[in-house]
């Protein structure tokens, strides 16, 4: 130990070797903790994506069901529920449609 020259190729050998210890655990580390989180992330994204599907299928679904029920209601409705139920589901389709009172877009 006397004779070891740390300023010199002994420091050198000492930087190199210190390097590939901290390049191996570097790599153990990553393979160790980041592997599990990807794949716990692409878990997760294609259970997001699951649901997302879910999802707009309950919204066509809901849509169908309500645009049944008005049509329903509106059948089966007299006098000025009818007018009133015709009026407001008409709005509701310039509305979706981006038409304003007396203004094209």
């Amino acid at each position: 130990m006397d004779n070891l020259d740390i300023l010199g190729a002994d420091g050198g050998r000492l930087a190199m070797a210190f390097a590939t210890g901290c390049a191996a655990c570097f790599a153990f580390l990553r393979t160790v903790f980041t592997t599990p989180l990807r794949q716990r992330i692409r878990q997760l994204d294609d259970a997001l994506e699951a649901d997302r599907r879910r999802c707009a299928d309950m919204e066509v679904r809901l849509v169908q069901r309500v645009q049944f029920l008005e049509g329903f209601v509106l059948s089966m409705s007299q006098g000025n529920l009818r007018q009133d139920m015709q009026k407001v589901l008409s709005e509701q389709w310039l509305d979706e449609h981006q038409f304003h009172r007396g203004t094209e877009e």
